[in-house]
């Protein structure tokens, strides 16, 4: 299917009532992971990489691995630079045909955010590619429920920034982090529910791993347009590999170990997936 961006796949989940996963991949093996779960489950997804795992694979790398992906797929898959760190690194997936890139400067002052992120949207817009920018400070799991919470978004500036700088998705801060949580996350789905009523664009939620289900299906049930997620197939990767070297030992066969961390990253995808679409029309 042909590729898309994260616009139009949005809109078509808003119309059947789910949410998209935007799973997080920096390899050819949890790309093709993630892909085939939403191709069983026949769900659109948005493929990303990490700001830093583009240092690391190359953003032309990703997008090739990508296009392959979309074209062999059945469903409607985007392709993301996830927490883009500058315009620089947003300019490069731009202009490597990503068909969606978040530039988060949520750490600068307001003023700021917007001048950079108008840049960002104005480059990608005329290429038919969609934003994403951040709001609020979402926090390392390892912090507090408590120091979470300071990172709150707030609805009515949530609302100026979208309106000043034109983005297609906002990320926002409401109990989620990112990593795996040392305690219990704490949702302020009263938050989540203001801001879905009140920013004038698709709700994006950080911190998806390590969520308990319940708490996933409820965002879900309030409206989210996407769940960010990321270390948990990163975890279940490893995991993987790790229990074949340790049964078969350092000759193990390379296909051996990373068949087994691509299933692992697919049966973790079509679990999240299977939450998000609870309601799916």
């Amino acid at each position: 299917m042909a590729r898309s961006n994260y616009t139009e796949i949005l809109k078509y989940a808003k119309e059947h009532k789910f949410a998209v996963g935007a799973f997080n991949s920096m390899n050819m093996e949890t790309l093709q992971a993630v892909v085939s779960a939403a191709s069983k489950m026949n769900v659109p997804l948005i493929v990303q990489t990490y700001h830093a795992h583009i240092d690391y694979a190359g953003a032309d790398y990703m997008r090739a691995l990508y296009e392959v992906a979309a074209r062999n797929s059945n469903v409607m898959i985007a392709m993301g630079l996830d927490h883009g760190r500058s315009v620089e690194q947003s300019r490069l997936c731009i202009e490597n045909n990503f068909t969606g890139v978040m530039i988060d400067l949520s750490s600068k002052d307001y003023d700021t955010n917007v001048y950079e992120t108008r840049k960002v949207v104005e480059m990608a817009h005329a290429k038919g590619i969609s934003v994403e920018a951040e709001l609020g400070t979402i926090f390392d799991a390892d912090e507090s429920p408590e120091k979470i919470a300071t990172g709150y978004t707030d609805p009515v500036i949530a609302r100026k920034f979208v309106m000043e700088t034109g983005i297609d998705c906002l990320a926002v801060s409401i109990g989620t982090a990112h990593g795996k949580y040392k305690y219990t996350p704490k949702i302020n789905f009263d938050l989540l529910k203001e801001l879905i009523d009140t920013v004038p664009c698709p709700i994006v939620v950080h911190g998806g791993s390590d969520v308990p289900d319940e708490d996933v299906i409820e965002m879900v049930r309030l409206g989210i347009a996407k769940l960010n997620v990321g270390t948990d197939f990163f975890n279940a990767y490893t995991q993987a590999m790790s229990r074949i070297l340790t049964e078969d030992g350092p000759n193990a066969d390379i296909i051996k170990v990373m068949s087994a961390a691509r299933a692992a990253v697919e049966e973790v995808a079509m679990h999240k997936i299977d939450l998000l679409t609870k309601f799916r029309i």
